[in-house]
């Protein structure tokens, strides 16, 4: 019995060598296939968790830069009142101590500053937070994270925040200065009896704006980091703060950015424009104070209003070929910025497009992305 298992086995020897090779190797495949698949399910989980967590901490960024947006808007709207300040020269036509002319002449070049800084200044101050939170977000989630050897303090971080401070109440004062001189400019020589079209109005404004892009010392757009940065760090400067306020200037000179700002700046006149357009379109109306500074004024402006009056009461208004003289529409654009912020007003609009801006949002999350 035995010599006949032996013979069995010799006959088929290599049979036996070669199914025991094809079973272990079948059996080393499949641990091998399990070990494998088992790392990579946990390596897709792992990656799944970090793309979550990422994701929250981008969306937790943005919900902060929002509010950050919001609140420093206020601040900076005071600001551009402040520089821009109309009251004084209306208190003064409604009490008929001042020259008349002159001071209609000067609410005529506060008034149109105003409506243009706050474009431009809304438009630089939402892009350069966008720009700034999305930075450090994306260094202090490789903090976390422990990607990076170093860590970001309290104080570099507080420092850094603050950046935004100069241009509310510095570089502000410089904007409205520049945009002020350009827009005496292009309006000297409008008279106040002039009758204008609201498309003579937009050609104003993009005049203004013609001329704010060609001065390259001092356009905001080109010059970004001169309104928004404080020119306090030497370049031998190696700090942590240094090093990330040098990524918010590279990022924020970039062709990208320029032509983002442009692109908004524009978006933002055609806004104002559509504003304004509103009082082309209604029967004409006097209100208060419009009746005070009417009382006060002199006849050829006083007569110039009146015959708009009397030429609006119809229904139906065409707005491309309704004039208005210039002394009529120079209240209706100072109402666009008032002193005291008002529900849709231009300043409150444009802020909630910018909030909103798909292209800006795209910016700060390709910011993050490329940090992180």
């Amino acid at each position: 019995m035995f010599s006949s298992i032996r013979g069995f086995l010799s006959r088929h020897r290599r049979k036996f060598i070669f199914g025991s090779v094809v079973v272990s190797s079948i059996i080393f495949l499949t641990r091998y296939t399990q070990r494998k698949l088992l790392e990579w399910q946990e390596n897709e989980i792992k990656m799944l968790m970090e793309r979550t967590k990422k994701r929250q901490y981008y969306e937790s960024t943005e919900r902060t830069c929002n509010q950050m947006i919001s609140s420093l808007a206020v601040t900076l709207r005071n600001s551009v009142v402040k520089e821009n300040d109309t009251e004084a020269i209306l208190n003064q036509l409604r009490e008929g101590t001042a020259d008349k002319i002159s001071s209609w002449n000067q609410l005529k070049v506060l008034a149109i500053t105003r409506s243009a800084v706050i474009i431009y200044s809304y438009t630089m101050l939402v892009t350069f937070l966008r720009i700034q939170l999305n930075l450090i977000s994306g260094h202090m989630y490789k903090s976390v994270q422990n990607v990076n050897n170093g860590t970001i303090g309290n104080e570099v971080q507080a420092r850094y925040m603050a950046l935004s401070s100069y241009f509310i109440y510095e570089g502000i004062k410089e904007l409205s200065s520049f945009i002020k001189n350009k827009v005496t400019e292009i309006t000297t020589s409008l008279s106040l009896t002039e009758r204008l079209t609201l498309r003579d109005l937009e050609q104003i404004y993009w005049a203004i704006t013609s001329s704010i892009s060609a001065d390259g010392a001092k356009d905001p757009v080109k010059n970004f980091t001169y309104y928004t940065l404080q020119q306090d760090i030497e370049k031998s400067d190696t700090s942590t703060y240094s090093k990330l306020r040098d990524q918010v200037l590279d990022v924020s000179e970039s062709e990208e950015v320029q032509d983002l700002m442009q692109k908004n700046i524009r978006s933002g006149f055609v806004m104002l424009i559509d504003h304004i357009s509103t009082y082309f379109s209604e029967s004409p109306k006097i209100d208060a104070q419009n009746r005070m500074l009417l009382s006060r004024e002199g006849s050829s402006v006083k007569n110039s209003i009146l015959t708009d009056l009397r030429e609006e009461a119809s229904g139906f208004v065409d707005v491309n070929k309704t004039t208005m003289a210039l002394a009529k529409i120079i209240p209706i654009i100072n109402g666009q910025v008032p002193d005291n912020p008002m529900p849709n007003d231009i300043a409150a609009d444009w802020l909630q497009y910018l909030i909103l801006n798909s292209d800006l949002k795209t910016l700060g999350a390709n910011l993050y992305e490329a940090v992180s």
